[in-house]
């Protein structure tokens, strides 16, 4: 923690900015005042990042699911910009220490702590991983132990930058080496069971103050991860029991978040569960950080995004609407766009590129297809049918309907929904449904715009042939899922996305389709 200096940023959003709590190699968490006075960590992401476009719409999708983490066990959402300059997200200020910060200042925690940390863990995994989420990079810096129990943080940002990024392109690595899971280390996508490995490596480090696996180097660490049997020796007989499934090599073979708890067993309950020195801690940073928000002063509203017009200037539609014509006057026409089209797509507005849209009626004059809303999860349990290998649909909602808000004020209905197999295949789909606002724009605008803001040079290849949907487009070379498929049919657009070893490419985009299919069929059904 320090103050702010000459290079950071006095403000970021509506949120004054008075501190720095940390930073990375992705970005800066800022100590924030938002304007009825509250704390916030705001996370903020560095500029080179933020140029890149795949990092940008990736971040957003983590934006959107993070949104939906609502836990007891992470630190909840309170505003974000993805679309800003420099995207940033904020969260609610919590004034414990890392796992790391207490275990450096206080030493191995006791066993009854330990298996309050591995509960608090697991619960925290479980929310996460019910919101499509997977970390990624679970370690004791990216856990906060406070009054109350564990908080997990710095899920979205992990997730969001993968291997497309500008970031690994120039050979950093993701992850923390002793803490990867050997599917990571082997170059593999991690799934929730690779959260769980990071999760045992986790417990093992705050009961003996070291991780399992040792090597003089980065590499020969990830070499111990993936082939050296863990070093459980220190570990007392309960919490071997416990950690030990947690660290097996094959990720079928470890146990879920849920049956974890069930391996913890019940706990005694206890008003301070954690040593005196984290309590410490925490007086501590909750002083600095109201020391420092007393002398902050009043926060000032934030700066525009563009200079106020002196005329009100009429409505600007889509650039998929207006196809502009590139001339010499090219930096004027790439403004103009920007402000008619908005920060979602200003890359395309540099580089102008056609954007397709079926039908001859612009989108302004298109009325709403569906009028409703989405299916809830237990309705989609209901009413689609995976493979008989996959569970019920859960969710972070599974009875509700979650009114998802954007940065201009505006909410739509969304939902999210996830299938399982045992052996960790697994299907997500979201439903975002836009209504026509009085004025404008029209629910099929909404649905284009959040459609395109998908779309990567290069990367989704458009697919006119789906037949239920007006257009679909797949995203290509990613590991990030076997099969995704973006699609939108008039005022209603679709994510869906098929992974696991028994749905690689060439198999799973036809259950991809096949799930399209039936979330129409859901939302029409209603």
């Amino acid at each position: 923690m320090r103050t702010l200096g000459v290079d950071d940023p006095a403000q970021v959003g509506p949120f004054r900015t008075v501190g720095v709590l940390g930073q990375g190699g992705m970005g800066q968490v800022l100590l924030g005042v938002a304007p009825d006075g509250r704390l916030v960590a705001v996370k903020r992401v560095h500029a080179d990042l933020a140029e890149d476009p795949g990092f940008r719409s990736r971040f957003r999708r983590e934006v959107d699911a993070s949104r939906r983490v609502s836990g007891a066990y992470t630190a909840p959402v309170v505003d974000a910009d993805p679309d800003a300059p420099t995207p940033w997200l904020a969260s609610v200020f919590l004034p414990g220490p890392a796992l790391s910060e207490a275990l450096d200042t206080g030493g191995a925690l006791p066993e009854e702590a330990v298996r309050l940390l591995g509960a608090g863990l697991a619960q925290a995994l479980d929310d996460i991983h019910r919101a499509g989420l997977v970390h990624r990079d679970l370690k004791p810096s990216n856990v906060l132990l406070t009054e109350d129990g564990v908080r997990v943080v710095d899920f979205g940002i992990a997730r969001a930058a993968d291997h497309e990024t500008k970031l690994t392109h120039t050979g950093a690595l993701i992850g923390s080496p002793a803490f990867m899971s050997p599917e990571q280390v082997r170059g593999e996508q991690p799934g929730p069971a690779s959260d769980v490995f990071s999760l045992g490596v986790t417990l093992v480090t705050a009961a003996t103050g070291r991780t399992p696996f040792a090597g003089d180097s980065p590499f020969a660490l990830m070499h111990a991860v993936a082939h050296d049997l863990p070093d459980l020796g220190s570990l007392p007989p309960v919490l071997r029991r416990i950690v030990e499934p947690c660290l097996a090599k094959d990720p079928a073979a470890r146990p879920t978040p849920v049956q974890l708890l069930g391996l913890i067993g019940p706990l005694t309950p206890s008003a301070r569960p954690w040593p005196a020195t984290v309590y410490e801690r925490i007086a501590e940073r909750r002083a600095w950080a109201d020391r420092l928000a007393a002398t902050a002063g009043p926060v000032p509203p934030p700066p525009p995004a563009f200079p106020p017009a002196p005329v009100p200037a009429p409505r600007r539609r889509p650039r998929w609407l207006t196809p502009a014509i590139v001339t010499g006057g090219v930096l004027a026409a790439a403004a103009a766009t920007v402000l008619a089209i908005g920060p979602d797509n200003v890359y395309y507005a540099a580089f102008p590129e056609p954007a397709p849209t079926p039908g001859t009626t612009p989108l302004a004059q298109v009325r709403d297809k569906y009028t409703k809303s989405v299916p809830t999860c237990n309705q989609v349990g209901r009413t689609m049918k995976a493979p008989p290998a996959f569970g019920k649909p859960g969710g972070n909602f599974p009875d509700e309907v979650f009114q998802y808000r954007d940065s201009e004020g505006r909410t739509h209905p969304q939902s999210a929904c996830y299938w399982n197999t045992r052996s960790g295949d697994q299907i997500d789909i979201t439903w975002d449904l836009y209504p026509s606002r009085p004025g404008g724009p029209t629910g099929a605008e909404q649905a284009k715009e959040h459609y395109e803001g998908f779309y990567m040079r290069g990367r989704t290849p458009r697919d006119s042939g789906l037949g239920f949907v007006e257009e679909g487009m797949w995203l290509k070379g990613s590991d990030e899922n076997n099969c995704v498929l973006y699609a939108r049919d008039v005022n209603l657009a679709l994510f869906v996305a098929v992974k696991g070893v028994h749905y690689p490419k060439g198999v799973c985009e036809d259950l991809a389709k096949d799930m399209a299919r039936q979330s129409v069929a859901a939302v029409k059904s209603l």
